[in-house]
């Protein structure tokens, strides 16, 4: 049984190294003119006045900082993603790398590290993927539709790492959720419904399953000068499995 479990850990880590060594293949056959490489980087930070990540409120009491950047290059994008409260409040601090596929352009496929690290000083373990290991692996995969009927859907499974149920075994919690976008010509709204399933490890804080993310999210970019606008946004979010609601606002740079 030990082996086996090893064998499949193998396997996940080993998938996501091929993904890793695919996006910076993709990087070296694009145009390596110093135009052609910057144009491809992004870099930004988001200030919220709290951090909910689908429906479950991982920033504490604290404002949260979320800064990024990435790199993309035909159908592959590699980034980096973090949070990180600015209060006294400890809680919510995050880094996160991922990769992704876009294979059409309603299509994507996704593989995240997620990692919690604490304000303290000291051994972190960022590179323990063994057992105790403090990383999440989350394949998921997002379909954004059509120009039509802009349904998406995206559904998203821990494969490896932290998420294990109390005998130890891999949970593979699942996520998924529903969105529309409307567009008013004032305000883009979007409105969303999120689900768990399979959480026996309590990764979202449930009994195992439960509709935790319910709301409306909506954003507008304000002109500033002629050259630049803030974007903002609002959110009303609903967490119906632990009865809670919260009410977000924030912008990017």
């Amino acid at each position: 049984m030990k082996e086996k479990k090893y064998a499949m850990l193998k396997f996940k880590y080993h998938l996501v190294t091929l993904l890793l060594i695919i996006s910076f293949t993709g990087f070296s056959q694009e145009d390596d003119s110093e135009d052609a490489i910057l144009s491809n980087w992004d870099l930004g930070a988001s200030l919220q006045s709290r951090y909910i990540w689908r429906g479950i409120n991982l920033g504490g009491n604290s404002t949260s900082i979320q800064p990024s950047i990435s790199y993309s290059t035909g159908i592959f994008s590699i980034g980096a993603w973090g949070a990180y409260s600015i209060g006294s409040d400890q809680a919510g601090q995050e880094a996160d790398l991922y990769v992704t596929i876009s294979p059409l352009d309603f299509l994507s496929f996704t593989v995240t590290d997620y990692f919690f690290p604490s304000d303290r000083v000291g051994n972190q373990g960022y590179f323990s993927y063994g057992d105790g290991t403090g990383h999440v692996f989350e394949a998921m995969a997002s379909f954004s539709g059509f120009e039509n009927f802009p349904l998406g859907i995206f559904a998203a499974t821990n494969f490896a790492g932290a998420d294990k149920t109390k005998d130890g075994d891999q949970s593979f919690s699942t996520y998924v959720e529903a969105s529309y976008p409307i567009s008013t010509g004032f305000v883009d709204i979007k409105l969303f419904a999120g689900a768990v399933f399979g959480d026996t490890g309590g990764y979202y804080g449930t009994d195992g399953s439960g509709l935790i993310n319910i709301g409306m999210g909506v954003s507008k970019s304000i002109k500033i000068t002629e050259k630049w606008s803030l974007p903002v946004d609002a959110a009303l979010i609903f967490n119906p499995d632990v009865e809670n609601i919260f009410i977000t606002f924030g912008f990017t740079i």
